[in-house]
């Protein structure tokens, strides 16, 4: 007995995804394809200095404590700042017949990806009268 293959749809929508549109910052350590600059010059000088505290403090007590929390208040406002609130993503038409499974298998991919900033909401999948190529998905900046 294997996975679902809605979850496992949702997985494959998720490496899509992270393929196509999923955004990350210039100042991330990690970047995925698509990749928005960070401009102003006083959000970069912070970064280089909380980078700096980041990287003498890892493997030590400091960086799981009061280092890890100050890079959390910089970088949460700041990713905020920087990418959208939704993403829109065309992707190959699919047609998943269970919804929930889909969004658990599509939200533990970019959840896995260490990458991501969306999750899949209520309403993420619709319907489309548009497009006969291709289903759409709305992803949702989290904000937590």
């Amino acid at each position: 007995m294997g996975l679902d293959l809605n979850f496992q749809l949702g997985i494959l929508a998720g490496d899509i995804i992270y393929q196509k549109y999923l955004p990350t910052l210039s100042t991330d350590m990690l970047k995925t394809p698509t990749v928005i600059e960070v401009t102003d010059e006083s959000d970069l000088a912070e970064h280089n200095r909380l980078q700096k505290l980041m990287d003498n403090a890892i493997g030590r007590p400091e960086w799981f404590g009061p280092v890890h929390k100050e890079w959390m208040v910089f970088y949460k406002p700041m990713s905020k700042k920087y990418l959208p609130k939704t993403i829109e993503c065309l992707i190959e038409k699919i047609e998943p017949t269970d919804l929930e499974e889909f969004k658990k298998g599509l939200n533990t991919f970019l959840w896995g990806t260490d990458l991501s900033h969306y999750m899949a909401e209520d309403g993420f999948f619709l319907p489309n009268d548009k497009y006969a190529w291709c289903s759409i998905i709305i992803l949702t900046r989290s904000d937590n």
